[in-house]
């Protein structure tokens, strides 16, 4: 999916780029897939279904918290999830994603 022009520029908070196993749940489905890159605001997911915007959505991701949140838009390979986070959340995420991307550095060393 290509970048639009300053859509970097407009994201509230730094993306890290992951390749994390997930289960998303919906109210009818579970579905299985790989995390593709996760802020404190959202997460891509790369999915083999179609899910309809605008659904809740549970995720389990491997080695994380369960978050949960909203399906902002869909893509050919999966879709996207805003979350649903209060501040105490919220928290607890960035400190992951903080361990998470200190993590990934170091295994590129």
């Amino acid at each position: 999916m290509a970048k639009k022009t300053g859509q970097a520029e407009k994201r509230r908070h730094r993306r890290v780029r992951v390749s994390k196993p997930v289960q998303a749940k919906t109210d009818s489905r579970q579905i299985e897939g790989s995390v593709t890159d996760i802020s404190a605001g959202g997460a891509a997911l790369n999915v083999d279904a179609e899910v309809d915007g605008e659904s809740q959505v549970e995720l389990d991701i491997e080695d994380m918290s369960p978050l949960s949140g909203t399906v902002a838009r869909s893509y050919d390979d999966g879709f996207a999830v805003e979350f649903d986070l209060d501040e105490e959340e919220e928290d607890r995420l960035l400190t992951e994603l903080t361990e998470l991307h200190d993590t990934i550095n170091l295994e590129d060393l």
